[in-house]
């Protein structure tokens, strides 16, 4: 015998005496003590020793100290149950390890051991009986490898496994489901058979085109699907599928083809699709009220421009083209609203337009321009009098008294005709032109027609420009305040001014008698600095005051001043001026500002924004026409037309503010509701998602001394709660 034995003998130290029976042990170890001691060291990424028959620690190698955090000294002469978890060790593995290793055969397993420091880790084990030459047992060895890592994340893949499994069964509004490459249906979750019909059992085997429309499938729309995943790696899906009973839905999704094998061959495909069909037809709805008029279901303001574009464009090429276009206003429409009520001017409104369209021909066009006012174009005309003749047929339909509700209701039309010819290039020129006209039919008292006569009398209607331009000058022009409040809890957070005129010889006039009348010439641009300035200083008084610091003003301004070059010179000139901070302005413009395709447009909004200065769009709704837009630039609210929230009891007008209030929320845009005249109109906003309103729920248009008491009040108010609290 070779003397190893004694050099490992006298590797353990006195201390650490051990038990007789491990010294066959010994003895049966190599000679060659130097090269296996070495090599049983070298060993450092796995434990490596040796146990007695009774389980007794024997040899120790340098990887077992490392992984297991015990020194030779320490663990020499100790039970090995101590590597053990203690729930193992008490229930007998250390035992049963060595008992199964006895048996004859190599044992190899996973489980998890515990460290000197007391942390665990899963280990891979190797454990084999020692024997000598004449099979006399020896004891044992052991052999362990740290694996926790390769561990968890096999537990961290079967866990996405499993979690990717719950999620195929659980999807239920998901149509899910895998197909081979000659499209044989091999998987089926349960949102698939919620949306086609058809259970696991039946569809198994099945080639997917059983989902297509017989018509779609004789044209080889199944196969073609699966020809443009396989080229593309994924196909978009839209199509009318079938269900199990033969009805049809839209279906919308994604055909993509599965990752290849280990082998690289390709497995098949995997479709999830939905029904889309609800979508599709608030979409339409949706694309038809971006053209069309909810009301009387004429065409808006939008498409009346694109057809009197056509004309236009038409009329540069043949000079020959006539074509005229008349602006129609419901005499006393207001008067109708206030005594009947909103259903009856609503009604009144759809009979207008449907006597309206009677009064012309089929290649004519009649559109609800917005309000109570309606625009007519009549296509190849032959001479000048033949606007002349429509607005007469116009007439006498509406001679014919109009029964809603049982109340008679006499309408009157009050008509502006404006005649195509050379030198326009835009619509809004001809409707201006028409505007005006009809605005002196209403001058000379109501119930006519009158055309439009470009020369210098035909704008002397009451010296109304010299007198706006006396205004703008004078002490006439007066602003009245409309507050905007908080829909939650019904704070005040800003106002809107609103332009009046205290004319000396007509009294107070309301802005649609002279704006329309300004914006036709410079003097609007007069109009709204006055406002800027007068609306900033008003603000800036109230703030010094004590009055809430962060309450905003929204002033209207002209889309005329969006193209001029030193209008953001005047803003800054305005608020040093009046001391206003610029987060506390807002400027309120129209769609088409937004709809402006022009870069130095954009530039100036960009500009303004930076400045400080909010921008808002007044009056949206009405045709949806900046949707794309505003991801083009960003504005901080949209105001909900009052048509809109006036018309929201409908199911129709409900669901279109709530597809405002999703698409504002969607681009992080502020939505503020106009003309809410109910609390059931508040709650209703306030309950789909709109942020803010004003309207005479809330408080009419108010002098700057009852705006200045109002939010003086609700400071007061806001001041108690916050004392109370």
């Amino acid at each position: 015998m070779n003397n190893e034995p004694k050099v490992i003998a006298e590797s353990v130290s006195s201390e650490h005496e051990l038990p007789s029976e491990t010294m066959p042990l010994l003895d049966a170890l190599p000679s060659d003590q130097i090269l296996y001691r070495a090599l049983f060291d070298s060993l450092t990424e796995y434990a490596v020793f040796a146990v007695s028959p009774a389980g007794i620690v024997i040899s120790w190698n340098v990887g077992a100290a490392q992984t297991f955090g015990y020194a030779d000294k320490e663990i020499l002469g100790k039970p090995f149950d101590m590597i053990f978890t203690p729930e193992d060790a008490l229930a007998g593995a250390p035992r049963e390890e060595l008992a199964t290793a006895l048996s004859g055969v190599q044992i190899q397993h996973d489980r998890w051991h515990v460290r000197k420091d007391g942390t665990r880790f899963w280990g891979t084990n190797t454990v084999q009986p020692l024997k000598d030459a004449t099979g006399a047992l020896l004891g044992f060895t052991k052999l362990v490898r740290d694996t926790t890592i390769s561990h968890n994340a096999l537990e961290a893949l079967s866990d996405s496994e499993q979690q990717l499994r719950l999620i195929f069964e659980g999807v239920r509004d998901y149509a899910i489901f895998s197909m081979s490459l000659g499209g044989i249906i091999t998987s089926w979750n349960a949102g698939a058979e919620k949306t086609f019909g058809y259970t696991q059992a039946e569809i198994f085997g099945r080639d997917f085109s059983v989902l297509f429309a017989a018509d779609d499938v004789s044209a080889g729309r199944p196969a073609a699907d699966l020809r443009r995943a396989s080229i593309q790696g994924s196909a978009n899906i839209e199509h009318w599928l079938v269900r199990k009973n033969g009805s049809c839905f839209l279906a919308s999704g994604k055909l993509s083809q599965l990752k290849p094998d280990i082998a690289g061959e390709p497995r098949g495909f995997v479709s999830i699709v939905h029904d889309s069909t609800a979508q599709h037809a608030t979409v339409q709805e949706l694309s038809r009220r971006a053209r069309y008029d909810e009301l009387t279901d004429l065409p808006n303001r939008r498409t009346f421009y694109e057809h009197v574009q056509r004309a236009i464009a038409l009329l540069k090429r043949r000079s020959t083209h006539l074509f005229a276009v008349l602006f129609i206003d419901v005499d006393r429409f207001k008067e109708v609203n206030d005594e009947f009520g909103h259903g009856v001017a609503d009604e009144l409104l759809a009979m207008v337009a449907r006597r309206l369209e009677s009064s012309v021909r089929a290649e004519d066009v009649v559109a609800r321009l917005g309000g109570d006012e309606f625009g007519i174009l009549l296509n190849g005309i032959t001479v000048v009098a033949d606007a002349d003749d429509a607005a007469e047929r116009i007439a006498v339909q509406m001679r014919e008294p109009i029964t809603i509700d049982q109340y008679v209701v006499g309408a009157t039309l009050s008509i502006g005709i404006a005649i195509g010819k050379v030198g326009y290039d835009r619509p809004e020129d001809i409707l201006r032109d028409a505007d005006s006209a009809m605005y002196s039919a209403k001058l000379e008292g109501r119930a006519r027609a009158v055309l439009f006569d470009a020369g210098p009398e035909a704008d002397d209607t009451i010296d109304l420009i010299a007198d706006i331009r006396h205004a703008i000058k004078g002490d006439e022009l007066r602003i009245a305040y409309q507050p905007i409040v908080r829909l939650c809890d019904n704070a005040l957070v800003g106002f809107e001014s609103l332009v009046r005129w205290k004319h000396p010889r007509r009294g107070l006039l309301l802005p649609v008698a002279f704006i329309p009348k300004a914006e036709r010439s410079d003097l609007i641009i007069g109009i709204d600095r006055w406002m800027l300035l007068a609306g900033c200083r008003q603000l800036a008084s109230w703030q010094a005051e004590g009055i809430d610091p962060e309450l905003r003003i929204s002033i209207n301004v002209s889309s005329r001043e969006f193209s001029r070059e030193d209008f953001l010179d005047d803003l800054r000139q305005i608020l040093e001026s009046s001391g206003l901070a610029p987060k506390c302005l807002r400027l309120e413009m129209t769609e088409s500002v937004i709809m402006e395709r022009s870069a130095n447009t954009h530039t100036l909004l960009r500009a303004i924004r930076d400045l400080g200065i909010l921008l808002d769009v007044d009056d949206f709704g009405t045709g949806f026409s900046s949707l794309a837009a505003l991801q083009h630039f960003a504005v901080d609210a949209l105001k909900i037309d009052a048509a809109f929230v006036a018309n929201m009891s409908s199911d129709n007008g409900a669901k279109l503010i709530e597809t405002i209030l999703f698409l504002a929320h969607e681009f992080g845009i502020t939505t503020i509701a106009e003309g809410v005249e109910t609390a059931e109109q508040a709650r209703h906003l306030t309950a789909i998602g709109c942020q803010f309103g004003q309207g005479y729920f809330f408080a009419p248009a108010l002098d700057a001394e009852g705006a200045r008491r109002f939010a003086s009040d609700q400071r007061s108010s806001s001041l108690g709660r916050g004392t109370s609290s």
